[in-house]
């Protein structure tokens, strides 16, 4: 049986520029946040980011950083704290293409 586990850092590797990333945690529980910081740690860019069920903190966290091109998604929120701040401002500014899931 092959290793179904693997180290942060290899798993993170294997994420690449222009990459295809999908996450299914919604607002702010559950968020594979160490997985994600080290994506960004390791300068990828242009991420295709979709969410299921929505996005919160984790696709917040890629946006704020640049890692992310293009983004689908039917809302982004972190819960009871309020809107996304780094989503609404890319929003606002064009700095990514969005796709709405609605």
């Amino acid at each position: 049986m092959n290793a179904k586990l693997f180290a942060l850092e290899y798993a993170a590797s294997l994420v690449k520029d222009g990459a295809l990333l999908g996450l299914t945690t919604a607002t702010i529980d559950n968020a594979p946040m160490a997985f994600l910081r080290e994506v960004v740690r390791r300068g990828v860019k242009q991420v295709r980011l979709v969410t299921l069920t929505g996005g919160g903190l984790n696709a917040d966290l890629m946006i704020g950083a640049g890692v992310v091109a293009e983004y689908e998604t039917c809302s982004c929120v972190l819960g009871p704290y309020g809107p996304a701040p780094n989503f609404q401002r890319a929003l606002r500014t064009g700095l990514m293409k969005m796709k709405d899931t609605t």
